[in-house]
Parts: C-alpha cells; structure tokens; sequence
C-alpha cells in the first residue's frame, strides 16, 4: 500500500489544525507561557530563543507522544473487528464526513464544547513544557477536534499499527512544525499569522471541506485509487525522465532556480531590504539545490518519481 498520500493529508490536516481560531491567536500566549518570558520579550527579540525553541520541542513532543498513542490505539483497533472492515470504514467516513459538514455549518451544538486542561503555573522545565504539550493534546477544543478525529479514523483504516502511528507523527509535525519556526523568528512569523487571522472564516471553509473529502475516502474505501494515480504519476515521470534525461535536468533546476531567486527578487522590487533570515535560508538552500541538479550531482525527477510510487514501508 502506498503511505504517501495518507501522510500528505495528515501533514495538511496539521497546518490546518494551527490556522484555526483555536489555536492560531493564541500563539503568543502559548510561546511566552511555554518558554517562560514575557510577550514583550518575544516581540522584542530579547528572549532568549535557544531556551524558548527548546521548550517549544518539548511541548510540540508532549503532544506528539499523545497523538501517537492514540494513532495506535485506533490503528490497533481493526484487528478486532477485521470481518467487518467494510462498514467500519462507512462509519467512521460517515462519522468524519458529518464532523466536516459541522465545521463549516454549525448546526451540532453539543461538537463545540470545549475540554481542556488549564495550568496556573508556568513549566519551568523541559519536563514540565513537555507535560503542558500532553495536555494540550489532551484538550479536545471545537477546532482541533473533527481534524484530529479524521485522522485518527483514517489511521483506523490502516493494518499496520506502525503506518498508524506514522501518520499522527506527521499530523504533529504540521501542528508542531509552525509553532518551532515561531519560537525562532516570533516578530516575523507573528506579522504573517495576523494576516491569516481576517481569513479565519475561509480557513474554516476549506478545513470542513477537507474533512468531508477525507471522510468519503474513508468511507468509499477509495485511498487505493489515489494510490494508484500517484503511482502512475511516479512511473510516467520516471519513463519521462529516463528518455529526456537532459530536457528533465534542465527543466527541474530551471523550475528550482525560479523558486530560489523569487524571494529576493521580490525583495528587490519592493524596495525592502534582501537580507530576511527564513525567506533567504530557504531562497538559499533552492539555489544550492538547482545547482546541484544542474551539474548532476542529484536528479530531482528520479526522486520524484521514487516518492510517487513509493509502495509502503
């Protein structure tokens, strides 16, 4: 079985679970309550970032360890009821498809009560940001939910408790991944997230259609066909490349470089200054990375391809 699509949709689920209204204004208070500083010494700069990214870790890895237990407990969960895997894919699609239609409409009163675990005191630990992180994952907020709850389903239809498991570490990892690059640049990082917060309610939109989308792949039993697209997709590209392999080096890093030069280009034509630490590191690594296609040290389009019709662990 191919695992990428499944780890693609956590992944997303992950962001989407951190742009919403939950979450996503709460930041700040997140970080300063986490990382033991004031909100003032993260605007600022002043704080001391090792020590706020490390705690940050330490509770992105509090909720993960919550996330994977529960991935494996449902993923673990087929193999009672194995006979029937039929219909418990129907419910649970059913169940996650009803989840996406309430966040976009509303109409379940009972799905918007909010559990969570309230902390007086900050950690003053890696330890105890790790315990704030379980706890965290723990609550089961009206936003974090239904997602959380789709996935959780969808590592249900999985037979491989490892697979489960797999797909909670990357649903954490796109929860997680934001949360560590703003305990690293808040003040940048905190200007772009207020500029999503007047999209919350197309955030919302696009989350509850994701979730029903999800919810009917789940319950058509229809994530082979996916996998047999990308497959196709993988195998194509492969052929493409193997017959064009000059044409193929020079398109990717053309495609490549384009992306690189992007940030800095734009710099430029607002008059700002170039030099941004996360816009040049990533502006940066493209560049190398074209460079290296070019001179054909790496080949993009065989990695490509391998990811595509990559067929499971």
């Amino acid at each position: 079985m191919n695992a990428d699509p499944n780890l693609l949709i956590a992944f997303a689920a992950g962001l989407l679970s951190f742009l919403s209204p939950c979450v996503l204004p709460l930041i700040p208070s997140y970080l300063s309550f986490i990382g033991g500083v004031s909100f003032g010494e993260l605007q600022s700069g002043s704080a001391d970032r090792t020590k706020v990214f490390r705690r940050t870790l330490a509770f992105v890895g509090g909720f993960t360890l919550v996330f994977v237990v529960l991935g494996i407990l449902f993923s673990s969960s087929v193999f009672l009821f194995s006979r029937i895997g039929t219909w418990i894919n129907i419910v649970a699609g059913g169940i996650v498809v009803l989840l996406g239609l309430n966040i976009v409409f509303d109409f379940i009163s009972v799905l918007n009560l909010e559990k969570r675990m309230h902390l007086r005191n900050r950690p003053n630990s890696y330890a105890g940001a790790a315990v704030v992180g379980m706890a965290f994952g723990a609550g089961w907020s009206p936003c974090i939910g239904p997602i959380l709850a789709g996935i959780l389903f969808l590592a249900g239809t999985n037979d491989r408790i490892i697979e489960g498991a797999l797909l909670l570490v990357v649903y954490s990892f796109g929860l997680g991944l934001p949360f560590l690059a703003a305990s690293l640049a808040f003040s940048a990082v905190s200007a772009r997230l207020n500029q999503l917060k007047r999209h919350f309610g197309t955030i919302r939109i696009i989350s509850g259609v994701f979730l029903v989308l999800v919810g009917l792949l789940i319950a058509f039993g229809r994530f082979q066909l996916v996998n047999g697209i990308l497959a196709r997709w993988g195998y194509s590209l492969q052929a493409w490349n193997e017959a064009n392999a000059s044409s193929a080096g020079v398109v990717f890093g053309s495609i490549v470089l384009f992306f690189g030069l992007l940030h800095p280009a734009f710099r430029l034509i607002r008059r700002k200054p170039v030099f941004r630490p996360v816009g040049s590191a990533v502006s940066g690594l493209l560049i190398i990375v074209s460079i290296l296609q070019y001179s054909g040290v790496i080949d993009l389009a065989s990695l490509i391809a391998g990811w595509l019709s990559f067929q499971g662990i």
